[in-house]
């Protein structure tokens, strides 16, 4: 017999919203782990101790995380998805019958709160962490990852005067010293230049701005072409807990939030005793950096490639007794010049040799000799040295594992594919809050695991204590019956 279901609205319902939403649901789980009263104590300055209560700090906290854990990217689909989610309400504390707070709470606070409230409940939930046990001081892992900025390449616009008009628009006497951003790296570390010496007097970021997002700049990837992006930058432990974050213009150089993060992660962890990061960072200047805090570094020093097809540096071999090269047919190259600012020793071939070389055509594809350049630095050979050991080369490989996949989680889960706001301060709020999310998830999936390791335990422990009684029995009872 077919059924046919009659819905008669009722006007009152004898519910609780607890027991609706089930035991094992992620957020009951996070609620029984994470506290977050502490928000209270950090926004207490921000209010008066007079007038209309606001809405709670802790709710609009937990909505927000609620938005990032979920991957709700509009805050008004947020107050939407919080109204008809059950296990939602229940997080926030709301009941079915309660309003819930408007959208407009969130923009209000990060004018309000700023950068600071977010940073520190990303390192109140570190913290968390490492009070369970989740985190590990072997050492640091760093990389970063380039985020699109909410604005089109369309809204770009040229900047008045171009950096070599206004150059030429000021006169003689009034022009300052023509100093390169950061200028040139002398040997002596200075973390407020690091990975801005370079020549900006062309730079496109110079040049022209978005009116949308005038702190995004434009980059170009192969496969994704040219747009508006931000940089994520991430630290993380061998595990996978983030332990710090950064954001910059894309057009900067990575090494340039080196000192951020490290600095980021000793206020929490202590000065990790290794770091591991993939070339980008091999600069001498970012190595030395690191050096100078008794981190060791398994990051490959920044060298110049060859072309393809051509013989590459490591077919050349030195030999430090007479500080000289030999080539693939046994012709030495001798030391010629020295590059003072990038710390190069340059080498080069005899002119004659090369030209009557059978493998000319393997070697080089212009001019008429080879050059080939050695570092004169002992930062880049310590580096190298750890590099290339055992342990180096393994950390390399946990970095590659570990940090891309939780760029790949926060990009494809978690809202970081996109900014969701304009402008830096904004962004990196952006960036702490997925941060916040993964270090969440992760706590919750960790200790689940362990739960699990100690339940199966105990049911192996109880299963053999069964076969043990078992077997003890059948002994006993076969001792009894023999004659």
């Amino acid at each position: 017999m077919q059924g046919k279901k009659d819905f008669n609205q009722r006007i009152y319902y004898n519910i609780n919203l607890d027991s609706l939403v089930p035991k094992d649901h992620f957020l009951k789980r996070l609620e029984r782990l994470v506290s977050f009263d502490f928000v209270r104590d950090i926004t207490k300055s921000y209010y008066s101790h007079t007038g209309k209560p606001s809405i709670d700090p802790v709710v609009l906290v937990k909505m927000l995380l609620v938005g990032y854990l979920f991957n709700i990217r509009s805050e008004r689909k947020l107050v939407e998805e919080i109204s008809l989610n059950l296990a939602y309400r229940w997080y926030i504390g709301y009941d079915l019958d309660e309003e819930i707070p408007n959208h407009s709470i969130f923009s209000k606070a990060r004018t309000r709160f700023g950068r600071k409230l977010f940073l520190e409940i990303f390192e109140k939930i570190l913290v968390r962490c490492i009070e369970l046990g989740l985190v590990s001081s072997e050492g640091m892992l760093i990389d970063s990852t380039i985020v699109r900025a909410d604005a089109s390449d369309g809204s770009m616009v040229e900047i008045g005067l171009s950096p070599g008009q206004y150059w030429k628009s000021l006169d003689r006497k009034d022009r300052p010293k023509k100093k390169l951003s950061g200028a040139r790296y002398t040997g002596e570390v200075d973390k407020n230049k690091m990975g801005k010496r370079r020549r900006d007097i062309n730079r496109l970021s110079l040049r022209k701005k978005s009116k949308t997002d005038p702190d995004a700049t434009i980059v170009y990837k192969p496969g994704m072409g040219s747009h508006l992006s931000y940089k994520a930058h991430i630290a993380t432990d061998t595990n996978g807990i983030i332990t710090a974050v950064s954001a910059s213009p894309s057009v900067s150089h990575d090494i340039g939030a080196v000192p951020i993060l490290v600095e980021s992660h000793e206020r929490i962890l202590g000065t990790p005793p290794w770091v591991a990061a993939d070339t980008k960072y091999g600069s001498e200047e970012c190595l030395a950096y690191l050096q100078d805090k008794n981190i060791k570094t398994a990051i490959r020093p920044e060298t110049k490639t060859s072309k393809p097809g051509y013989f590459s540096k490591n077919k050349f071999k030195y030999n430090s007794s007479r500080d000289c090269y030999v080539c693939p047919n046994g012709k030495f190259l001798k030391r010629r010049s020295k590059n003072y600012p990038q710390n190069r020793i340059n080498y080069s071939s005899n002119k004659k040799d090369c030209n009557l070389c059978p493998l000319k055509g393997k070697c080089i594809s212009a001019g008429s000799f080879r050059t080939v350049s050695r570092y004169d630095s002992p930062c880049y050979w310590k580096a190298r040295d750890w590099y290339d050991s055992g342990y180096g080369q393994v950390m390399q490989k946990l970095r590659h594992t570990v940090i891309e996949g939780v760029f790949g989680q926060a990009k494809t889960y978690h809202g970081m594919a996109k900014a969701r706001f304009r402008g830096l301060k904004k962004v990196e709020i952006q960036f702490m809050l997925t941060a916040t999310a993964l270090n969440l998830k992760k706590m919750v999936k960790m200790l689940d695991i362990e739960e699990i390791k100690e339940r199966l335990s105990n049911e192996i422990s109880n299963i053999a204590q069964t076969i043990e009684n078992i077997f003890r029995n059948f002994l006993t009872n076969t001792v009894i019956e023999a004659p």
